[in-house]
């Protein structure tokens, strides 16, 4: 597993297949999405896992950062090195939100959302208030009205395919509140809300998006038409963690 510090994160070389930009939730770092990154890049993507600090910090002050990192990373990806697909956890799914809103990214293809408060957490509006003082982002992702979530406008872009994977445990935020109306695809995978990056099973749910815009559903149309090798995606999957890729998740949930 590489180490990765917010600022110094390492580079992948390019890949056909396309760049993933991997993002963290609120009073997390790229260390937690160090194991999706490397499933990510066993399926030959190139990661871009980036981290930030989120502590005395408002989406404010965020959102222009990842505004022109974004721009940046965009002009730099060539005509061979394939498309440009975001995965964000919780906080992360908002940050990319306010970016689309405002950056154009021509080459970005699919966006995965983890977990996202896209309608405020209910959790958020009781501790936002005590939290100030060390961060007013719980606040802003809040679940009143006028919270900075609820007033986020802009539209994703039109072409655009999102899909939304939400916890079933989770304690953080219900699963209507994960919803948004330009969604195409809508799951919930059993675990709680910062464990779901971890899950094996979210891991094969957002390749399977990633490669064709749509979640792995049983009975599946896509894997049953033959577009993909779907036992060989799972199998991939169950063995670089040993048995059943799950040892390494409960500790932190």
């Amino acid at each position: 597993m590489r180490i990765q510090w917010p600022g110094f994160e390492l580079k992948d070389p390019p890949s056909a297949k396309g760049t993933v930009v991997l993002l963290h939730g609120l009073g997390a770092s790229s260390w937690l999405l160090a194991l999706l990154a490397r499933r990510l890049r066993q399926q030959g993507y190139r990661v871009e896992n980036w981290g930030y600090y989120s502590v005395r910090q408002s989406l404010e002050l965020l959102i222009p950062q990842f505004q022109s990192r974004f721009e940046v990373l965009h002009k730099s990806i060539g005509n061979s090195e394939g498309g440009l697909y975001i995965v964000a956890h919780s906080l992360g799914s908002i940050i990319t939100r306010a970016v689309l809103a405002e950056v154009e990214m021509p080459r970005l293809q699919r966006v995965v959302m983890l977990s996202p408060p896209n309608r405020g957490s209910h959790f958020a509006t009781k501790v936002g208030p005590y939290l100030k003082w060390w961060t007013p982002l719980v606040d802003e992702l809040s679940d009143r009205e006028d919270s900075f979530v609820n007033r986020l406008q802009g539209k994703m872009p039109a072409n655009l395919e999102l899909g939304i994977i939400a916890a079933e445990w989770d304690y953080v935020l219900t699963e209507m509140t994960t919803h948004l109306e330009c969604e195409v695809d809508h799951i919930t995978v059993p675990s709680r809300h910062t464990g779901l990056v971890l899950r094996q099973s979210a891991a094969q749910q957002i390749l399977h998006f990633l490669e064709h815009g749509r979640f792995h559903h049983s009975p599946c149309l896509i894997c049953e038409s033959g577009s993909i090798a779907e036992s060989e995606l799972v199998a991939n999957l169950a063995t670089e963690l040993g048995s059943d890729g799950h040892n390494e998740i409960r500790a932190v949930e």
